[in-house]
């Protein structure tokens, strides 16, 4: 049995799998005049973009990837990324990356992806480690995007530098073909 939300909108409990009815977490997180109900999906609140100015152009860095599907890491872009940030690889990772799964060929590899950040700008998901599939469905905003740019655009990855909102998606990188470089080391 999937999880069930209660009819009543009103009504704060769920089941999952039949289990006991639990209360939801009061909602006093939202901004002024937005209503619980108005909001689609009650963890993430989405900010949409204006239409590209000028597509032809391409990137014109104005975070609609950063704040939507970060890029995976390639091999040997984790170290050039700390190296910016002065930081020790072990350390970048352990406080602003996860290890995500994509499949490659019916293969799961693991690579390396920054954490996506909460409406609070909080980690929503443990850093330094492997997550399960959520990570790839959660929306948040790339913990190196500031509000206006990426704090290691100098070394940001293989999958960022390539991808241009513009281009149809068969021409843009996919995590698969992240994954394929890790393989072909």
């Amino acid at each position: 049995m999937l999880p069930a939300m209660s009819k009543n909108k009103s009504d704060k409990t769920f089941r999952i799998l039949n289990e006991v009815e639990r209360t939801l977490p009061d909602r006093t997180d939202l901004p002024p005049g937005v209503a619980e109900n108005d909001v689609e999906n009650p963890y993430w609140l989405w900010d949409e973009l204006p239409p590209h100015p000028n597509p032809e152009k391409g990137c014109i860095q104005r975070g609609l990837c950063c704040r939507s599907s970060p890029g995976r890491f390639a091999p040997g872009e984790v170290e050039k990324a700390a190296e910016l940030l002065g930081k020790t690889p072990d350390a970048f990772v352990k406080r602003y990356l996860v290890v995500d799964k994509v499949k490659v060929d019916g293969e799961e590899v693991a690579v390396f992806a920054p954490v996506k950040l909460d409406r609070k700008g909080k980690p929503a998901l443990p850093t330094g480690g492997p997550v399960d599939r959520l990570y790839q469905v959660l929306r948040g905003t790339c913990v190196f995007f500031d509000g206006t740019t990426c704090k290691i655009y100098g070394a940001r990855p293989w999958e960022c530098r390539e991808y241009i909102c513009t281009k149809p998606p068969e021409e843009n990188p996919s995590h698969a073909d992240v994954g394929r470089k890790w393989l072909e080391q």
